[in-house]
């Protein structure tokens, strides 16, 4: 095993504990936050350090991670091989470059008002803009830049 092979592993880990009511989507989507927050510079563009503190940014509260077994479990042997896509930079990114995301039914005050409703002025045009526009829609999540 090298260094990358851990770091994959950790990322489809990270994703196989998804909810699972956004399937495999859902699982991609996760993983692709990562991959954008570290492109981003988050945690000094550290996978594991963005992978460890996930739950950090997230809406949820924190959880306990399962380990996915990678000899019976369909679910994880895909996420896993999705994992290694995105680590190796073949994944198509389909949060439109997100590095947050949440249901909105369930998102925290504290996510809503600090993520959510801030706008801002343009001062090229005088236009008011969200300071973290809604990139994409994933099922029942939504996915902030």
């Amino acid at each position: 095993m090298i260094a990358s092979d851990y770091t994959v592993c950790a990322l489809a880990t990270l994703m196989f504990n998804e909810p699972k009511d956004e399937g495999i989507l859902g699982a991609t989507a996760c993983g692709l936050v990562i991959r954008n927050r570290v492109l981003a510079g988050w945690e000094s563009q550290n996978w594991l350090a963005v992978i460890q503190n996930h739950d950090k940014y997230a809406t949820e509260p924190e959880r306990v991670l399962r380990l996915g077994d990678h000899i019976r479990d369909d679910y994880f042997r895909r996420c896993l091989a999705i994992a290694t896509n995105i680590f190796e930079g073949r994944e198509r990114d389909i949060t439109c470059g997100a590095l947050r995301y949440c249901r909105l039914d369930q998102a925290s005050e504290k996510f809503v008002n600090t993520i959510v409703r801030p706008t801002r002025i343009n001062p090229e045009n005088g236009a008011t803009e969200q300071i973290h526009p809604r990139v994409a829609t994933i099922g029942k999540r939504q996915y902030f830049k």
